[in-house]
């Protein structure tokens, strides 16, 4: 076994079994997925229908873009190791990903719509498995707690104060966005009842070449949810590449829907950052990172306003 610090939200590893097959090992924290559910019991669940899914989408859905876990000989795809952990194991790939962001290849992005939209068709499959997702971030109840109590200190840890400086600072102006989000879900209710299933997150770094062919990865967001769910991590900021996939599948994008996606992106970035620096933590690489990326993140607030507005 060796650790394999890769990405965010869960803890890999790189495993060798006795035959020289070579697997890739997930184990996810499930106090951490407070955007999938608030307990532990829940978050599982949610979690094993989601990767449930993923297995469904490539088995008999036939989707060999999915790289999905691995199932027990009793068919299970998450086994759990305590109250707290679970571990699911995916196959191994040797190929190379892309850099987390926006899209910089027109070739790539096509490419994405391409398996985005055969995700979509492959709806009917999955339509009596799969999660229903709600529209939440993580990091809601730190936000949130922030908000109503913005005096109350932070000692977690060498970044708390400044952190909590940084964020009183723009403190109304957060309030009126969040405020202004769950306008915006409210006002889309009805626009959001027609479904698909989606990725959750299909931007670059979920993406891998392998074998000249295009994989994609880290199925734990899949859930039945509006199209725009996804294109709006696919599509350029001037709607680069939506035509196409309207021509594909027929749907009619609603752009109300890429910005209420978007959004919530966005704040889960900020309430990620206030539940880290409110909380106990160390300087490392990590969390200097979340520091260094706070203040260009609150300088996006008012674009983001005017843009409600």
């Amino acid at each position: 076994m060796a650790y394999a610090p890769e990405g965010g939200g869960s803890h890999h590893w790189h495993v060798t079994d006795q035959d020289g097959g070579r697997h890739f090992v997930t184990v996810d924290d499930l106090d951490n997925k407070d955007w999938l559910a608030d307990t532990r019991e829940a978050a599982c669940e949610a979690l094993t229908l989601a990767f449930g899914t993923a297995e469904v989408l490539r088995r008999v859905a036939g989707l060999e873009f999915v790289v999905a876990p691995v199932p027990t000989p009793g068919g299970d795809v998450l086994c759990r190791l305590s109250d707290r952990y679970s571990l699911s194991v995916f196959p191994f790939l040797a190929g190379h990903s892309f850099p987390f962001g926006p899209y910089q290849d027109d070739k790539l992005r096509d490419r994405a719509f391409d398996m985005v939209a055969a995700l979509h068709r492959s709806t009917h499959s999955v339509l009596n498995l799969a999660p229903r997702p709600v529209i939440r971030y993580g990091g809601h109840d730190d936000l949130e707690s922030f908000l109503s109590d913005p005096g109350r200190p932070w000692e977690g840890g060498p970044f708390s104060e400044p952190a909590h400086v940084l964020m009183s600072s723009h403190r109304s102006d957060v309030a009126e966005l969040v405020a202004g989000f769950e306008r915006l879900v409210d006002l889309t209710d009805s626009a959001r009842r027609n479904v698909v299933i989606t990725h959750g997150e299909p931007h670059p770094a979920n993406l891998m070449w392998v074998e000249g062919h295009l994989q994609l990865v880290d199925w734990d967001t899949t859930g039945l949810a509006p199209a725009e769910r996804d294109l709006s991590l696919v599509a350029g900021p001037l709607g680069q590449g939506i035509e196409r996939y309207q021509h594909a599948t027929g749907h009619v994008v609603e752009l109300t829907l890429i910005t209420l996606y978007r959004l919530r992106w966005y704040l889960d970035d900020l309430a990620s950052a206030v539940r880290l620096f409110r909380n106990p933590h160390v300087e490392s690489a990590d969390t200097r990172r979340w520091w260094e990326g706070m203040a260009p993140r609150l300088e996006q607030l008012p674009a983001w306003l005017d843009r409600l507005a």
